[in-house]
């Protein structure tokens, strides 16, 4: 079998429409969360590398800027609790093999992301 090249920007394309898919036919939200977040993370490093600000660091420097104007006097870093989801998912990181979710709700949300880095990095390229 041969070795084939695939640009990661087609791949990350091709998993967030399964992604899209999945979650409009109600299925697996998992592998929408896993999938979708690939794309997003992907996607967020082009969008980037064009010298703007990917859904992600949107989302924290908005949740640092609210932190601020409540007064919160430890700013907290929102992309840990972001990324947590689709993280936990991925790896087996100590003795728990147990992750409490909103399944649907975070696969919402990595889509939205997802999404946005794909509108985003599409602004770049007009």
């Amino acid at each position: 079998m041969a070795e084939l090249s695939y640009q990661k920007r087609e791949v990350a394309l091709r998993q967030l429409e399964t992604a899209v898919r999945l979650f409009q036919e109600r299925k697996d939200p998992f592998s929408v969360i896993t999938l979708a977040g690939a794309a997003e993370e992907i996607l967020g490093r082009y969008v980037k590398a064009a010298g703007k600000t990917n859904s992600l660091q949107l989302l924290n420097d908005a949740a640092l800027a609210i932190q601020r104007i409540e007064g919160d006097e430890m700013l907290v870093n929102v992309v840990d609790r972001a990324n947590y989801a689709r993280n936990n998912l991925k790896h087996l990181d100590g003795p728990e093999d147990h992750v409490s979710i909103d399944a649907w709700q975070e696969a919402k949300d990595m889509l939205t992301r997802a999404t946005d880095n794909y509108w985003l990095l599409a602004a770049c390229r007009t």
